[in-house]
């Protein structure tokens, strides 16, 4: 591996990559350009998906958002199963045969074909534990997905070890939208949780169609198990940490669901559809890029450690500030945005706002222990993290869904410590260095926030709640890049090298 490969990687998180001898600027452009497309098309398609989610937030109640949310438990907690890791795999191996290519599809479809055979037997069981009859044929029909979803896993995975993430954005965004296309007619038209359900499938299913038009490889009539073993030995570790992280992504909807009822749940599932969702779909594509470009460059694990904290900082000084700012606005922009029906979700945005905080700070851990191929680390990890925030959960039902989001933020609290102890000793970094620079970068949003709180209160309290929550954005904003260009100019180089470098 060589130095110029490392130093590609630190180019797209802003580091002058100029002054490096002997950078490759193939690799350089290609991983500049996947952050980039990236950017721009999650930045789009989640704006979109925004605006959707607010229009059908108009348009249905909690109980139809309930209905929807435990329809989609089952596709995301089988989701996972269905490629056994296998794309993670493909991407993290320096080398590949069509073997193991093949063999990767053959298996993720079988796996997938029984999922959705399951989805549909037992739809009427998955329902009842909820306590939500009613939503037994959206999970027979979201089932479906993840057959769909298996068609294309090691398609997209190709694509994504060759950093064709242009190709992968364009077929995203046309999902979105046709997607987007179906779920607003069915909602007008009184078709309730059937909207969201079917903006799911339509999505999942044109994405599938475009992955096979874009990628020019098709499976062989080819099975190893030799290829299965050795994918496997690094995908079993990895489909064992991503079962717990998912298991502690839905166990707040299934103990909401199963305790405190759809109605309940659908308060919680707008609140966070609507800040922790968009989030989250923009750093996870990064984090896939960044694991690809990442894989290239594990030889040289002293400047993947400079590359790994320049990126943490860059994003969370972005996501954590976005978080801080709507824990801020909640209220109004519950009012101005959803509508005054909504208005029981607010605490639990602000609070689901402060857990993202959190998250913003570890943004980057999976995806670097992964291309490091230290599974094993990350399994460690999940085995932690995931048995915290289910307790977490669990105690906070007692105060309803507002517990459950407030002690979902501590237990985020605690877990990003603790993860960025162990990404700082695989890595070799000083951990009390990169606590100190991350405080600097909370410290700039925590006073970003404390002026808008201020200014909202204080100032424009006796304004109409649409142009308040406006002018509390604008001022918000110009209030941190400021703050940013006095305090920080070292992260100011790093956001223009990312955004100018060609």
């Amino acid at each position: 591996m060589s130095a110029g490969d490392v130093s590609d990687t630190q180019a797209v998180l802003g580091a002058d990559a100029e002054t490096i001898p002997g950078a490759a600027p193939s690799l350089r452009t290609s991983v500049i350009s996947g952050v980039r497309w990236k950017l721009l098309g999650q930045g789009v398609a989640q704006a979109m998906r925004s605006a959707v989610a607010i229009v059908l937030a108009r348009l249905l109640a909690p109980h139809d958002y309930g209905e929807a949310a435990v329809a989609l438990i089952y596709i995301g907690v089988t989701g996972i199963f269905t490629d056994l890791a296998l794309s993670a795999a493909l991407v993290q191996r320096k080398e590949i045969t069509e073997e193991d290519r093949s063999t990767a599809f053959w298996t993720t479809v079988a796996v997938g074909s029984l999922l959705a055979v399951v989805g549909v037997l037992l739809s009427p069981v998955i329902a009842a534990a909820l306590t939500t009859p009613s939503a037994t044929p959206l999970i027979a029909a979201t089932s479906g997905i993840v057959l769909l979803s298996s068609l294309s896993l090691t398609q997209t995975a190709l694509l994504t070890r060759e950093l064709r993430f242009r190709s992968l954005e364009l077929r995203n965004f046309v999902a979105t939208l046709v997607g987007a296309g179906v779920a607003v007619p069915l909602a007008v038209y009184g078709f309730g949780a059937w909207a969201i359900v079917s903006q799911a499938i339509v999505s999942t299913a044109v994405a599938t169609v475009l992955v096979w038009i874009i990628s020019p490889w098709r499976p062989h009539r080819v099975y190893s198990r030799k290829s299965l073993n050795n994918l496997g030995s690094f995908g079993i570790k990895t489909v064992v940490a991503q079962i717990l992280g998912m298991l502690s992504l839905y166990a707040d909807n299934m103990l909401i669901a199963r305790f405190l009822g759809s109605a309940a749940l659908g308060i919680y599932s707008v609140a966070y559809n609507v800040m922790f969702v968009p989030v989250a779909r923009v750093a996870q594509p990064i984090q896939n890029v960044l694991f690809a470009g990442f894989a290239k460059l594990q030889g040289e694990p002293e400047r993947l450690r400079e590359a790994w904290l320049t990126g943490t900082i860059v994003v969370s000084s972005l996501n954590a500030a976005a978080f801080l700012g709507m824990a801020v606005v909640a209220p109004d922009f519950v009012l101005v945005v959803l509508g005054q029906k909504w208005a029981a979700s607010v605490r639990v945005l602000q609070l689901l706002s402060l857990a993202g905080v959190s998250t913003s700070f570890m943004t980057l851990n999976w995806a670097t222990l992964q291309a490091l191929g230290r599974a094993g680390t990350s399994l460690r990890l999940r085995l932690f993290s995931v048995p915290l925030v289910i307790t977490a959960f669990a105690i906070g039902l007692h105060w309803g869904v507002e517990g459950v989001a407030g002690f979902y933020a501590i237990a985020r609290a605690i877990v990003v410590v603790v993860s960025t102890f162990v990404t700082c000793r695989v890595l070799g970094a000083r951990y009390s260095t990169v606590v100190r620079r991350l405080s600097r970068v909370l410290g700039h949003c925590l006073a970003m926030a404390v002026f808008v709180f201020a200014l909202r209160r204080l100032v424009l309290t006796p304004i109409d709640p649409g142009p308040r929550l406006a002018l509390c954005a604008l001022c918000g904003i110009i209030f941190y890049v400021g703050i940013v260009w006095w305090r920080d100019r070292e992260l100011v180089g790093q956001l223009r090298g990312l955004l100018a470098r060609r």
